[in-house]
């Protein structure tokens, strides 16, 4: 049975859903009974802002405790207690199994604009290129299914190469059934199923024995994976210190992936 658009119910109904799913997952070592909100109904809120495409959480959680849960705590033990439940945020995003193919591909995720890189604070934030031209920031490191689920995810500096962030990927490489491992040219090493690459010298083409037709078509659905989590936001909003970035992240990628589960 397919699980509901949480975009298209009622958000205490959606709520309800979520937090039916999250509490059971919530390990006993966070859960404190004195605390107003449980940690399950935490991260539900937390994930309907991301749903519903709200920038900012202060606005959405001011708007929820006025409307739908009038015991919620204050805004700040909010943020905190959430930032101590980004490793359990991060682990509910992805589940582990054996797979035979995978896409990879990466895309910025910027911080500031390149004016005020020199103020940013952002722990490991970059100057790095893309298609787009440069980007100050971090990057989204990820693998997906032929189906466009996102099985795992990573974020580095901006101006490490896509081929060194695939090597840390690939450590839990057995662990998904040693897939084989599709990505565009900028993983050719022989590792990777990569497209016909021109060589501008002597205008000759460098084709992968192993390259299929099918796999080129195969590989677009990563590229609607970061569209739809485009349009989620996660590009979006204020980043001030990297914790919050990866949890941003996570409470993007949890709704995307959560007609998969």
């Amino acid at each position: 049975m397919s699980r509901p658009e949480l975009s298209l119910l009622p958000v205490l109904e959606a709520l309800q859903v979520l937090q039916v799913w999250l509490i059971p997952k919530m390990p006993p070592r966070v859960q404190h009974r004195n605390e107003k909100a449980s940690d399950g109904e935490l991260v539900a809120i937390a994930i309907l802002q991301r749903v519903h495409r709200q920038p900012y959480f202060s606005g959405w959680w001011a708007l929820i405790k006025r409307n739908f849960c009038f015991q919620l705590p204050s805004l700040t033990q909010a943020t905190v207690r959430l930032q101590r439940l980004l490793p359990v945020i991060e682990m509910l995003c992805v589940e582990v199994f054996d797979l035979d193919f995978v896409l990879v591909d990466s895309q910025p995720l910027p911080v500031c604009r390149s004016k005020r890189a020199a103020r940013c604070k952002v722990r490991k934030a970059t100057m790095g290129f893309g298609t787009q031209g440069s980007v100050y920031g971090l990057k989204l490191h990820a693998w997906s299914t032929l189906n466009g689920k996102l099985v795992q995810s990573l974020i580095r500096p901006s101006h490490e190469h896509d081929l060194v962030a695939g090597y840390r990927l690939n450590r839990r490489w057995v662990k998904y059934g040693a897939p084989k491992q599709i990505g565009d040219k900028a993983y050719l090493d022989g590792v990777y199923l990569t497209p016909p690459k021109t060589n501008t010298k002597t205008n000759t083409k460098t084709l992968d024995p192993r390259w299929k037709k099918e796999y080129g078509t195969a590989r677009k659905m990563i590229e609607t994976v970061f569209s739809s989590l485009t349009r989620r936001g996660i590009r979006f909003g204020q980043i001030k210190t990297l914790a919050s970035l990866r949890l941003k992240v996570a409470l993007t990628v949890f709704p995307y992936n959560w007609r998969f589960f």
